[in-house]
């Protein structure tokens, strides 16, 4: 079947194939991605076969995917890709089945032009996975165009056409007038695009300048664009023709460590500021209650209302106790709105590397120990966790440079200081157990209050107040859920106290 398609052809899909490759090889050599996760074409696909022809996919299509690069996730570290998109893999039946779908657009049928119709021809194919509502590339064989379609948006995201000026220059004037005339809701033929190579050029490009960086939502915290200068970063070891990627890693590593630092300090504002927020939309739920009980027309719709009203007051009780709560905590922490003082800085960054660096080699051991249980009896399963072992031993040695390299750094600058005499927080690790048992009883007493006060104001309705009683059953029956599972966690907790005494 390869044989059959033109020299011209097999030319433009192996370029696609090449510019593939050294875009995932620019991510690897970012630090993004482990380059032994990066796996070249051609691939024998034979198997897959069955389900390509059942799809109808195009022969050019189904040469494409047995030459393209894949990214194994696992061993590559991380899934997003371009513009909040994942990495895809046609070797894989889920994502050719996707690929048919790509925007979850749910099509019926094997007309195009219908309106709920299918919308990926049999020789167009994304080269990307939707990730949270953003956006794929989308590749047509026959035209050698690349399309970058935002799902919610949908529109492009191809920086090279924000302003509109590119268009479908190659597409013949009959397949103009079938954009221009297509019923179907989710053909993006009218989208802008451009040949493919020059897309795929552009993206090395816009990597290689830092017009697009690596990561996204569904990454480890270090790859953050929100919290962290990965820019800046970047271009202070020598990205990219001078870069020192051991270097950039331990400084994300420190970057990352800061950042969390800094949002673990400022929650005690947050959490003032969460309960101040619950009052405002309390307000509003209560003044539609009141215009509930105004409207009602008969006893049962009386009763609703007051209960909900009711209700609404129980909850501002447990808000304000929250409320007087956290503007405790918030002036003993952040006294002034001050949560962390420029000189004690070093020493915050410290302490949240401290508890990374222990968690990453406490992952290793866990990884090790999966690694050899399994060894003789699930091979497969032990090698997966052998590449778990490797990433996390990576890890570690990463946590380890940065944890040191921060500790001289407050030793110099904050020397005779520890992070629990300037700061008079004990730990930026998990809440220790004893602590936990103690909030988890706390609450466990309040919502025990309020069950009673249910049960109690449920005793005063009459027969016809149905609605009522069924919204405090409801509400019965959503407290002692809560309390169960609550009592559970103590439960655990208080063995593990047991076991391993108190841990934070």
């Amino acid at each position: 079947m390869d044989d059959q398609l033109p020299p011209d052809q097999k030319e433009r899909l192996h370029e696609v194939a090449d510019r593939m490759l050294e875009i995932y090889q620019t991510l690897a050599k970012m630090r993004y991605l482990d380059p032994a996760g990066i796996e070249q074409g051609p691939h024998n696909i034979d198997h897959l076969r069955p389900l390509y022809e059942k799809l109808k996919i195009d022969p050019a299509i189904i040469y494409l995917y047995s030459i393209l690069p894949y990214v194994n996730r696992h061993v590559a570290g991380n899934e997003d890709f371009f513009h909040g998109g994942a990495f895809t893999d046609f070797r894989r039946e889920e994502d050719v089945m996707q690929g048919r779908d790509p925007f979850y657009g749910s099509p019926v049928g094997d007309d195009y032009e219908d309106e709920n119709g299918p919308y990926i021809r049999p020789w167009v194919t994304p080269l990307s996975q939707l990730g949270n509502h953003q956006s794929v590339i989308i590749y047509d064989a026959r035209r050698h165009r690349i399309w970058i379609i935002d799902q919610e948006l949908w529109k492009t995201t191809d920086p090279a056409l924000a302003d509109g000026s590119v268009t479908h220059s190659a597409d013949s004037d009959e397949e103009k007038e079938r954009n221009k005339k297509s019923k179907n809701r989710n053909s993006f033929e009218s989208i802008p695009s451009r040949r493919a190579g020059d897309v795929l050029r552009d993206i090395i490009r816009w990597y290689r300048s830092l017009d697009e960086l690596p990561g996204g939502e569904h990454c480890a915290g270090e790859w953050s664009r929100h919290d962290i200068p990965l820019k800046e970063l970047y271009r202070e070891y020598g990205w990219p023709d001078n870069f020192d990627a051991d270097g950039f890693q331990v400084a994300q590593a420190r970057a990352h460590c800061a950042a969390t630092a800094k949002n673990t300090a400022e929650q005690p504002l947050r959490s003032v500021e969460r309960s101040k927020l619950w009052d405002k939309h309390a307000e509003a739920r209560v003044s539609l209650y009141q215009a509930e009980l105004a409207a009602a027309k008969t006893t049962d719709e009386q009763w609703a209302a007051r209960f909900k009203l009711w209700r609404e007051e129980l909850w501002s009780v447990r808000n304000n106790e929250y409320l007087a709560k956290a503007e405790q905590e918030a002036e003993r922490l952040c006294p002034g709105g001050v949560c962390q003082r420029k000189e004690d800085l070093p020493l915050w960054e410290l302490e949240k590397l401290r508890q990374e660096y222990k968690s990453k080699r406490e992952n290793v051991e866990t990884c090790q120990n999966w690694a050899n249980e399994l060894a003789d009896t699930d091979p497969d399963r032990a090698r997966y966790h052998q590449i778990s072992l490797q990433q996390a031993k990576r890890e570690a040695a990463i946590y380890q440079k940065a944890y040191e390299a921060a500790l001289a750094d407050a030793e110099r600058l904050c020397p005779g200081r520890t992070f629990q005499s300037a700061t008079g927080i004990t730990s930026l690790g998990r809440v220790d157990t004893v602590a936990s048992i103690r909030d988890q009883k706390a609450s466990m007493a309040m919502m025990e209050r309020e069950l009673e006060a249910l049960r109690d104001w449920a005793l005063q309705l009459p027969d016809e107040a149905i609605q009522a009683k069924k919204l405090v059953e409801e509400e019965v029956e959503s407290h002692e859920r809560a309390i169960q599972f609550g009592k559970e966690m103590i439960q655990r907790d208080e063995a593990s106290l047991a076991e391993h005494s108190n841990q934070a």
